[in-house]
């Protein structure tokens, strides 16, 4: 009962502290004067995904035994792509429907397309590096970064400047147009809460995956993005409703594409990177489901019903996990 609540405890925390962070980098792009690409793809994706990057890191680095650190690192690491190109774009489609007028969503295609084949290419490189080239994992480990980089080099190359929008006042502050001082100073509030609160969050897991029977690569590849990260893509279904689409996907996609770098940059460091049959299951439905999302963006818009076989992908990896064995 105690892990439970620690759980619980710290998943809140996490939450909390994540949206003083987000806060924060959205004041960051409006001060620095950076346009929907960035904030979007950029700023917002990578704000709203730090703790689903800080959870595998530290439970890579802190669990006691190398079937839980690898189970849940390698999990949360696999996890968040899976939940981003299934279930949260998905999720897109309903205030979409419900919108009035035209209910296709609409967005710049080649920034977003930029963000899909750069998924595709570095999560489909993830598996097959554990299949064929486990031996040259670190010197893969530098391409990932890399890679990011030159992401990051063209998307702020393509910045299209700063667009007029409604924030909500800095959490810290009172001020309506608060200095860069204070922002940092969110920023590092932020990042630390998540930090600790990960910390208790990672240990949580494994004590809950042992008391319940649930493998802990399941758990935490299932649950930990549901938890950490689907809150803070609730900005994106926000955004459909204000009819600001591209960010509402853009916030998506980068996050797919900071996932397909940084974190497996650093599984590729601090483990085996031996990908089991559960997570070359995953890592499967996940390329599959962001093939799909490449034709669909390919037509320059998205006919939202076209999003809940999304949703179906995301059922078939619960449905294979069963096959597997393991009790859901």
């Amino acid at each position: 009962m105690m892990e439970l609540l620690t759980l619980i405890l710290s998943l809140l925390a996490i939450l909390a502290f994540c949206e003083l962070f987000t806060n924060a980098v959205e004041w960051l792009g409006k001060n620095l004067n950076f346009g929907h690409s960035v904030v979007g793809s950029v700023f917002s994706a990578v704000s709203t995904a730090l703790p689903e990057t800080i959870i595998p890191i530290i439970a890579l680095l802190t669990l006691p035994t190398l079937a839980s650190r690898e189970g849940i690192g390698i999990g949360a690491i696999l996890g968040a792509p899976l939940m981003l190109s299934t279930l949260t774009f998905s999720l897109l489609a309903l205030p979409a429907l419900f919108r009035k007028g035209n209910k296709n969503l609409n967005f710049k295609k080649e920034a977003i397309l930029l963000d899909i084949k750069f998924f595709i290419f570095n999560f489909s490189l993830a598996l097959l590096i554990s299949i064929f080239s486990i031996k040259l994992k670190y010197f893969f480990a530098i391409f990932f970064l890399i890679s990011y980089l030159f992401y990051l080099y063209t998307v702020f190359k393509r910045d299209e400047g700063f667009e007029e929008e409604d924030l909500h006042l800095l959490l810290i502050s009172t001020s309506k147009d608060p200095g860069n001082l204070m922002v940092f100073l969110q920023l590092g509030i932020g990042l630390c809460g998540i930090l600790l609160s990960s910390y208790f969050f990672v240990n949580s897991i494994e004590s809950v995956s042992n008391i319940i029977g649930l493998n802990p690569f399941i758990v935490s590849a299932i649950f930990s993005p549901i938890a950490t990260e689907l809150p803070e893509k609730f900005n994106s279904i926000s955004w459909v409703i204000k009819g600001k689409d591209h960010l509402a996907i853009s916030n998506i996609t980068g996050a797919m594409v900071f996932q397909s770098s940084f974190p497996i940059m650093a599984g590729l460091i601090l483990s085996s990177w031996q990908l089991d049959e559960k997570a070359i299951a995953l890592c499967s439905v996940t390329i599959l489901s962001s093939l799909y999302l490449y034709f669909l963006i390919k037509n320059g818009a998205i006919n939202p019903k076209l999003l809940f076989l999304n949703f179906i992908f995301y059922i078939i990896y619960i449905l294979i996990s069963l096959n597997f064995g393991v009790r859901l």
